[in-house]
């Protein structure tokens, strides 16, 4: 599987700092993850939980960790801000 864009899923925050609503990106990673075209197909992929519940910073080639279950497994991704929008790429699971 490659590296996955995800966009448009930010809000302003306190202090004009720009955040990433960890609950919408939970929920999209999921849904992209479970694809069965692209991802590993409806049932196996469950417990995303990313940046331990909270709100990240937007920040261009900044990141966060994200865990989830596969199979069963927990397995750790990787998600990279691409831009100052919020859009982002996740990793392969591993």
């Amino acid at each position: 599987m490659a590296l996955i864009l995800v966009t448009g899923l930010w809000h302003p925050g306190f202090f004009r700092t720009t955040e990433l609503d960890i609950v919408q990106a939970q929920k999209s990673i999921q849904q992209l993850l479970a694809d069965p075209a692209q991802g590993y197909g409806p049932g196996h992929v469950g417990d995303v939980v990313c940046n331990s519940g909270r709100n990240p910073a937007v920040t261009a080639g900044g990141s966060f960790i994200c865990t989830v279950s596969i199979d069963g497994a927990a397995r750790q991704l990787t998600a990279t801000f691409q831009n100052d929008r919020g859009d982002f790429l996740i990793s392969v699971p591993k």
